[in-house]
């Protein structure tokens, strides 16, 4: 009898202790579609990416006097990176005001402004996209482009009211966003998105909250595009919030949310809206997901608005699942407490009754056998961590030569696009010069310049920069060279900054060029020169001259 109870206590224990509690009950189904598609997101980036990569493509292809097809390929680029990536976005429309500029087009300049200042408005920079809007004068430009230059300049006021906590501030910001927003919607084509949106959105600020909500929800019925359907379900969702009525826009906000993954969409609000109220609701779990989502898209596209937003929920996230955690670990701790004691009760009980004495031997023989085990083990464990510190070595040695070969590379990639911006000068001002000779056929004074071209002084000033280049990775190359050379062949140099043509050739092969034919190249010598001039060094070495070039790459020391 005492046995069945025994097990029964054991059993409840383990019912309360380990099967887990449903605290949240089930997600909702929105939720787990939500998280379905987060994890999906790299495969909607790379399915943008690869569209841009297809319009960079066409763009490289297109003749460049084209300026009409450059214009509208980079102000494509533009509107693929417009909710992507910030940075690019404001680049290509750069890009495309330069070709507008050129072209010389009022619409397609104002235009170019419009995106500007668009992409202003999204990473937080009012300023500048104020400065932008001025630059346009909204009487000059057709209908339609009037309603995106209105909807512009409410958009960033009714930002900055959002933003600005100071009444008399506040007040004006909005109302310069109603103002504008209705001078947008009189300049709206009627049955179009654009007409209907802004017309409920401007009841939805009116204060007009239920009949903008009716109407939102009846624009969705309509068939309109993946980009739109997501700012109307922000809207619906949003509007839910303001009516407290938590659960509903849980559900409009994720299908926002849901839309602005599918489009790669990293400038989104919905996304933190819906974590803060999952994180209200205890929902700490897809809070978190939510919120950490966010913060990369924040990061990556650059907008210093939802970086600040995000940062406001983050940490409050974070602490809660700290939170979380402890009590998880506290109610750990108990319960191992709880079932060590009965277990450790349990054990006494049945070696006591039951299997004293052959417990007892058995004991004895798995200790026997676990302590032989042990010494094979630690001899196992011996020889791996002596292989472990071998390849630590080995790791080490190849760190040091990794750090060396992104020095070199790090110095002669800079001495490379400074001697290529030097001679690509040089040559573009000698061009200058014989173009203007043969326009003017003054061909004797053309053939001067090309006589007066001492290419083998241009020659030996690259050599002497790639001296100076060397030097400052290896100030200790000469000594270190001459460590290895007898007394009587030991190099003296009169200027240490310039080296000599044998000390060239074993500043390459320090740096990795071993092949003669690309040592005689770089040098301008014959392929017998160099090895004439190598085969000198070596056979005044003081150590075995097949062992020369190992020891001097071994004992000259890079500058870190």
């Amino acid at each position: 009898m005492k046995t069945y109870l025994l097990r029964g206590f054991l059993l409840s224990v383990c019912i309360y202790f380990f099967i887990p509690q449903n605290i949240n009950g089930q997600e909702n189904n929105t939720l787990v579609n939500l998280n379905k598609v987060i994890k999906s997101s790299l495969g909607y980036d790379k399915e943008k990416i690869l569209n841009i990569n297809s319009i960079k493509k066409t763009l490289l292809s297109t003749n460049k006097k084209d300026l009409i097809t450059l214009y509208y390929l980079n102000e494509q680029l533009f509107q693929e990176y417009k909710v992507f990536k910030r940075d690019s976005a404001f680049h290509y429309a750069l890009r495309a005001k330069k070709i507008a500029l050129k072209i010389n087009d009022n619409l397609i300049v104002n235009t170019a402004n419009i995106n500007l200042a668009d992409i202003s408005v999204s990473a937080g920079m009012y300023k500048e996209a104020f400065s932008f809007l001025e630059s346009i004068n909204p009487v000059d430009m057709p209908k339609n482009y009037r309603s995106l230059y209105y909807g512009l300049m409410g958009r960033c006021y009714g930002d900055m009211a959002e933003y600005n906590n100071i009444p008399n501030f506040y007040l004006d910001y909005k109302k310069q966003a109603n103002y504008y927003r209705e001078k947008a919607l009189e300049n709206t084509d009627e049955n179009t998105f654009f007409n209907s949106f802004l017309r409920i959105f401007n009841k939805s600020k009116n204060n007009q909250t239920e009949e903008a909500l009716d109407e939102f929800k009846y624009l969705l019925q309509d068939s309109i595009g993946i980009r739109d359907k997501a700012l109307v379900n922000y809207m619906v969702g949003d509007l839910y919030l303001q009516l407290d009525k938590s659960e509903q826009a849980i559900n409009y906000f994720a299908k926002a949310v849901i839309s602005d993954i599918k489009t790669s969409a990293k400038e989104s609000l919905a996304i933190i809206k819906l974590s803060e109220i999952l994180f209200k609701k205890g929902d700490i779990k897809n809070a978190s997901v939510l919120i950490h989502k966010a913060n990369e898209d924040a990061l990556f596209y650059g907008a210093q608005q939802r970086k600040i937003q995000v940062g406001a929920i983050l940490p409050l996230i974070e602490q809660e699942m700290v939170l979380n955690v402890e009590k998880e670990k506290e109610r750990l701790y108990w319960q191992n407490i709880i079932i060590s004691l009965f277990l450790l009760f349990v054990l006494c009980f049945f070696f006591i009754i039951y299997m004293q004495y052959r417990k007892l031997k058995k004991a004895k023989k798995e200790i026997s056998e676990a302590h032989t085990n042990l010494e094979k083990i630690n001899i196992e464990l011996t020889n791996v961590n002596k292989q472990i510190k071998e390849h630590n070595l080995r790791i080490k040695v190849i760190n040091e030569n990794l750090l060396e070969s992104n020095k070199i590379k790090e110095e002669y990639l800079g001495f490379f696009f400074t001697q290529y911006d030097d001679i690509f000068e040089k040559l573009k001002y000698f061009r200058h010069r014989i173009e203007k000779c043969i326009l003017e056929e003054n061909f004797e004074k053309a053939k001067r310049h090309v006589a007066n071209y001492n290419i083998k002084k241009e020659k030996e000033k690259v050599l002497l920069n790639f001296d100076d280049a060397f030097m400052k990775l290896f100030p200790n190359f000469i000594n270190e060279f001459n460590s290895l050379m007898k007394d009587e062949y030991k190099v003296k140099l009169k200027n240490e900054r310039h080296l000599s043509n044998e000390l060239r050739i074993f500043a390459l092969i320090r740096l990795g060029v071993k092949h003669n034919e690309i040592i005689a190249q770089i040098l301008g010598y014959s392929v017998n020169s160099i090895y004439a001039y190598k085969t000198k060094i070596r056979n005044r070495a003081i150590v075995d001259k097949n062992d020369f070039d190992q020891n001097l790459l071994e004992i000259t020391t890079l500058k870190l």
